[in-house]
C-alpha cells in the first residue's frame, strides 16, 4: 500500500487525500469551513474522525482509516474504524467530521452516528460537513475529470443529500444548525494558480449553489 492512495477496508473507502494546499482557492474555502466549524464547538476535548492529512485546528485527537495519515499531524492520532470508536463513553465535548461519510457504505452510517453519540458527553456536539449531490456538482466534476484536473474518483457511494445528512444526525441528536454551502466558482477551486485565491470574496458572496451540507447536532441527556 506504500504507493497506493486509496483502498477499501470492510466496505469503507480510506485514502491519502490530495494536497489541498496545491489549490489556493480550495485551501482558503476549507479554512473558511474550519472557522465555521470552530464557531459551533463547545469548550472541552474534540475528536476528529477521518481527518485525512490535516486535522481541524480545534481537534485534540484524531482517528484515521489510512494508517500513514496518522504520522502527518502533530496532534495525538490513531488508526481505527469509526464504526467502533476506541474511546470510552462521554469522552469528548465535540466530534468533527469533514467530508468523510460519503466514503462509508450507507448501511454503516447510522452506526457511526450512534458511536459518535456514545463517546460524547451530554450536551456535546457533532459537527459534520458533507458534499451534497446536484447537477452543478456533477457537471463540474465531470469536466474536471475530462480535463485531467482531478485524479481517480473514489466517491463510489455517491454524496449524501442534505436531507440524508440531517436525517442521520437527527437520529441520536437534536439538530441545532443546518445550512448548505457552495458557489458557482467551485470549478475555479481546482486551479493551482495563486491568483485563484483572489476569488474568495466573490465566492463568499455567491453562496447559492448546493455543494456542501453543514449540520450540527447536540447530544441530549440520554442516548437512544
Amino acid at each position: 500500500m506504500s504507493e497506493a492512495t486509496w483502498d477499501v477496508q470492510d466496505g469503507a473507502i480510506v485514502e491519502r487525500p490530495r494536497n489541498v494546499r496545491k489549490h489556493p482557492l480550495l485551501h482558503r474555502i476549507y479554512e473558511r469551513h474550519d472557522a465555521l466549524i470552530a464557531e459551533q464547538l463547545p469548550v472541552g476535548r474534540t475528536l476528529e474522525i477521518a481527518f485525512g492529512q490535516h486535522m481541524h485546528p480545534r481537534a485534540d485527537v484524531g482517528l484515521e482509516g489510512w494508517p500513514s495519515n496518522v504520522d502527518t499531524v502533530p496532534q495525538p492520532a490513531l488508526a481505527g474504524d469509526a464504526r467502533a470508536l476506541p474511546f470510552a463513553d462521554n469522552s469528548f465535548a465535540a466530534v468533527v467530521g469533514r467530508r468523510f461519510l460519503h466514503h462509508v457504505p450507507p448501511a454503516d452510517r447510522p452506526e457511526i452516528l450512534q458511536e459518535t453519540a456514545r463517546v460524547l458527553r451530554p450536551g456535546g456536539r457533532v459537527v459534520l460537513l458533507e458534499g451534497t449531490p446536484g447537477l452543478y456538482r456533477k457537471l463540474t466534476k465531470d469536466a474536471a475529470f475530462r480535463l485531467g484536473l482531478l485524479e481517480e474518483d473514489t466517491d463510489i457511494y455517491g454524496h449524501l443529500s442534505a436531507d440524508a445528512v440531517i436525517d442521520l444526525v437527527s437520529g441520536p441528536f437534536d439538530v441545532v444548525e443546518k445550512q448548505t454551502l457552495g458557489s458557482p466558482l467551485m470549478l475555479a477551486s481546482i486551479s493551482e494558480s495563486d491568483a485563484s485565491a483572489r476569488l474568495l470574496d466573490f465566492y463568499e458572496r455567491t453562496q447559492f449553489v448546493k455543494w456542501w451540507t453543514f449540520v450540527v447536532g447536540e447530544r441530549p441527556e440520554s442516548v437512544a
